[in-house]
């Protein structure tokens, strides 16, 4: 059984790294297959609550579980966007803000095996003796969180949800834990907020590169700035007050939907950024053919 499930497990983990990895977002990237332990033990709690798991109705989603954390907030929101282009979305659970309640929001995302994924699971399924096999889907599930919420939610998932009588009668003591992850979620805003100002201050400075790395938050090479280009963002300080102005999340994505594939460093951000959004002659004067023969249509 594992050997099979192992291999999906991988294929779907590079995949998802790749996509990521493209456009150079910081994250870090978890998965695990449930053993035959973990899916006994997850019927067993749906039976005792009452929502049991059925061979024609629903069934377990999560034999598979890929976790991604991102360093910053808006990143959860553009990696859903990512990869909901690159798979087979089946459902998702969204959790709305309650301002009068503190509580966690989970973005949890389910989707389908491709179909030769599909192949390998369903023989896996019928060559084992494991009945248990016939109440899982042949789908896994996605969860995003931010790297400041990732401790939490560990603590949480196993010394909360999977021990429901210790808290019973505790309501307080609940409010509280939620109240933690309450102030990790405003230390996870003040984050964005922070690196946005420090970007605005090295425009106003001039300082080019800084103002590039603290905007867009990517893992950058170690490639300093082309002295070319801070001459032109020296002799144009609009397109530089335009690059600030732009909506990062709407450029990474866009770049993540083409076939571009290059080193994720400032010199060849600068350079997509003119193809696709300022049209500036001496940028363009200065990019790779590679990126000038990219069809922006």
């Amino acid at each position: 059984m594992i050997a099979g499930l192992q291999m999906i497990e991988k294929n779907i983990s590079e995949k998802i790294s790749d996509e990521l990895d493209k456009i150079g977002l910081l994250h870090r990237l978890f998965s695990r297959t449930k053993d035959e332990k973990s899916i006994k033990e997850k019927i067993n709690r749906k039976i005792q609550d009452g929502k049991p798991y059925e061979i024609n109705g629903k069934k377990i989603q999560d034999l598979i579980g890929i976790r991604i954390v991102t360093y910053f907030q808006d990143d959860i929101s553009l990696v859903k966007k990512i990869l909901n282009d690159k798979f087979i979305f089946q459902n998702e659970e969204i959790d709305e803000f309650d301002l009068t309640v503190f509580k966690p929001k989970r973005t949890n995302i389910v989707y389908s095996f491709n179909s030769e994924q599909t192949r390998i699971f369903l023989e896996t399924q019928s060559s084992s003796q494991n009945e248990s096999l016939l109440l899982v889907d042949n789908t896994f599930e996605l969860q995003l969180r931010t790297m400041l919420s990732e401790g939490w939610h560990e603590i949480d998932h196993s010394l909360r949800y999977k021990c429901k009588p210790d808290w019973e009668s505790h309501n307080e003591k609940e409010r509280l834990l939620n109240g933690i992850y309450a102030n990790l979620e405003t230390n996870d805003i003040a984050l964005k907020s922070l690196f946005n100002e420090l970007a605005y201050q090295h425009f106003k400075n001039k300082n080019w590169e800084a103002l590039i790395r603290t905007k867009f938050r990517l893992k950058f090479q170690l490639t300093p700035i082309k002295p070319e280009l801070v001459r032109v963002f020296n002799n144009n300080n609009n397109l530089a007050k335009r690059i600030i102005k732009l909506d990062r999340g709407d450029l990474l994505l866009k770049i993540a939907k083409s076939d571009l594939s290059l080193p994720v460093n400032i010199n060849n951000l600068i350079f997509i950024i003119n193809h696709f959004i300022l049209k500036d002659e001496n940028i363009y004067a200065l990019t790779p053919d590679l990126i000038k023969s990219y069809s922006t249509v």
